[in-house]
């Protein structure tokens, strides 16, 4: 099953075609336990995949017209494809014991954990003053049973530099049936990122949602309505 997942998420990408999807970001701060989110603000961009690239446009901060959404806060990339081909590549060498079955989206899923070593990570943290980091990750993965497609992706960070400003991280990211030109393609329905600073008890959250998925074309319009 792992054989077959690592194959289609190798193929993932080049199966994709270009398209326009809205994604939208709300962001969440919070300090000391038990977590008590607050709201800070929601980052609507447009997100262009053209030629198996991202490219974030229109990007704006409670409708405010922003250039970077990270001078005000955390943000995240890669929710389309990057994460998933990176967790099932061979060369990230994942270790996967199987856990068992369940029910998502209807289909039978075979649900894998796993664990990936500082050595082999690509998930690369940026700390507020700059540096980065790869730790050692790991996770779970959800497999439909009979397509063999990743419907589900957790993972989350095991260790840090002591003097790294970042203590923690998790990631979630959820698959599900959406059409582009009346065919069916598997892609990011939403994603959760969640960091957390070291010594302070601080921590952010970002609840991303991929909405109004359709084909990009030299004449699209990437303004979305809400």
């Amino acid at each position: 099953i792992i054989q077959d997942a690592r194959a289609a998420a190798g193929a993932f990408s080049a199966s994709l075609p270009d398209y326009l999807v809205q994604q939208v970001t709300s962001r969440y701060f919070a300090t000391g336990f038990p977590t008590h989110w607050q709201e800070i603000d929601v980052v609507t961009a447009d997100l262009a995949y053209v030629d198996g690239k991202e490219d974030y446009r229109n990007i704006q901060v409670n409708g405010n017209p922003v250039n970077s959404p990270e001078r005000s806060g955390s943000w995240s990339t890669g929710e389309f494809g990057t994460t998933l081909e990176d967790v099932m590549s061979p060369f990230t060498n994942a270790s996967f014991k199987r856990r068992g079955e369940e029910k998502m989206m209807g289909r039978t899923a075979v649900v894998y954990d796993y664990s990936v070593a500082q050595a082999n990570s690509h998930w690369t943290m940026v700390s507020p003053d700059g540096r980065q980091y790869k730790p050692a990750y790991e996770g779970a993965v959800w497999i439909d049973k009979e397509s063999r497609r990743v419907l589900r992706i957790e993972q989350r960070t095991t260790a840090f530099p002591h003097d790294f400003t970042i203590s923690r991280a998790e990631c979630k990211l959820q698959y599900a049936w959406v059409k582009i030109e009346q065919k069916t393609y598997l892609l990011p329905s939403a994603s959760e990122n969640i960091g957390c600073m070291s010594g302070s008890g601080a921590c952010t959250r970002n609840a991303l949602e991929f909405k109004n998925y359709r084909k990009f074309t030299a004449e699209s319009n990437i303004t979305f309505g809400k």
